[in-house]
């Protein structure tokens, strides 16, 4: 079976607080893809090594980043939930893009029992004509791509406003954590003043004006089912805590940008080692040229090595540094067609969809919580005529 055509089933779950010197939780990794059964116990810290290693092994694919470290308060319950679905979601991503998921590090990952790092430690480096090889294999739709002045220029475009927006989605992140705990504080404060204050205060003072029961708002409210239930809903909405959505959307946002740069770095740096390796050509050309020419520097009229012998290391040399070159621009080719022509439009579209869907269910939220209120309060000013 193509390993494209099996469903791979992947569950993050069980964290457990593991006692010591330094205490860390564990959660379970267990499901099935084409090469059977998985089940191992794996600690954040693990799914930060496997991702380090991916990038490494995999230069120019986008790998998603992890939910944030935490240096106080990570033994709370409510975040080692919220950790753990996270990881979930990671996994689940990483599932989706099967070139990740079966390659050897990976496999590692989810099968190896035990010291994870040694294991992973022990999957082989990879040399320049086999990350080649690799990209050749698993990209086969990218052969005979075009690279052109616009597609360079759509790198670069796109490389430096993740630079700009980078610091930018930090002060938005900010933002949008100020607006939740307002409004989470707002909220509760009414949901305190609907549940306690008023009918506190209709017991203890509006009772004594009125000198009648019956002319109790919120008590009268909660006395008749219809009523009470629609009191209930507005309290349930009220206690929904959407926009702690926003903030987590911003914040994951601000570290899959990061991680995206991170990814168009890597090409970078591959463009830097191609421009090391060209100058270090010309250098060896001109000692060769130098050597040929009978000239020598004061170091070497000393040297006892035989003029051949130097002309021949030379070229050895200069031969296996034109190699690198080579393999210096297929790479840079090969990360260029992948991010022209995949990974931009790819982390694009999923963030404009993850926006409109954001925006959406606050929208519904924001609907919601005007109807039951609207419904709620048109209540009482039918029921007792207030105004």
């Amino acid at each position: 079976m193509d390993q494209n055509d099996f469903e791979i089933q992947v569950e993050v779950n069980d964290p457990k607080i593991q006692s010591g010197i330094n205490k860390y939780t564990i959660y379970s990794v267990r499901g099935m893809d084409k090469n059977g059964q998985f089940d191992v116990v794996r600690r954040f810290s693990d799914f930060r090594l496997i991702r380090q290693m991916l990038v490494h092994k995999w230069p120019g694919c986008y790998i998603p980043p992890l939910p944030p470290r935490k240096a106080l308060g990570n033994m709370d319950q409510k975040f080692i939930d919220d950790r753990m679905h996270s990881l979930q979601e990671w996994m689940r991503t990483i599932s989706q893009l099967k070139y990740f998921w079966y390659s050897e590090e990976f496999q590692s990952f989810i099968k190896v029992n035990g010291d994870i790092e040694k294991a992973l430690a022990q999957v082989p480096k990879l040399t320049y004509e086999e990350i080649i090889n690799k990209y050749q294999d698993t990209f086969t739709d990218l052969s005979g791509r075009e690279i052109n002045r616009d597609l360079v220029q759509k790198i670069n475009d796109f490389h430096q406003f993740l630079r700009k927006v980078s610091p930018m989605m930090e002060n938005f992140k900010q933002i949008a954590k100020n607006i939740q705990l307002s409004r989470d504080s707002y909220q509760k404060q009414l949901i305190h003043f609907l549940q306690v204050l008023l009918p506190e205060y209709e017991q203890q003072i509006l009772l004594e004006f009125t000198e009648s029961p019956d002319k109790l708002v919120i008590q009268s409210i909660k006395l008749d089912e219809y009523p009470a239930q629609i009191f209930n809903n507005y309290l349930n909405v009220l206690n929904q805590d959407e926009f702690i959505v926003l903030f987590q959307e911003i914040r994951k946002e601000s570290k899959q940008l990061r991680a995206f740069l991170e990814t168009m770095t890597q090409r970078e740096k591959y463009e830097q080692q191609k421009l090391f390796f060209e100058q270090k050509q010309k250098e060896l050309q001109l000692e060769l040229q130098e050597i040929l020419a009978g000239k020598a520097s004061i170091m070497k009229i000393f040297s006892t090595t035989k003029k051949e012998d130097k002309i021949a290391k030379l070229q050895v040399e200069i031969d296996s540094t034109t190699k690198d070159i080579e393999n210096m621009q297929f790479i840079c080719d090969i990360l260029t067609v992948l991010l022209g022509y995949i990974e931009i439009d790819k982390f694009k579209l999923e963030k404009q969809n993850n926006y409109y869907k954001i925006a959406k269910r606050l929208i519904q939220y924001e609907i919601q919580l005007t109807q039951v209120a609207e419904e709620f309060w048109e209540r009482i000013q039918q029921n007792y005529n207030l105004l």
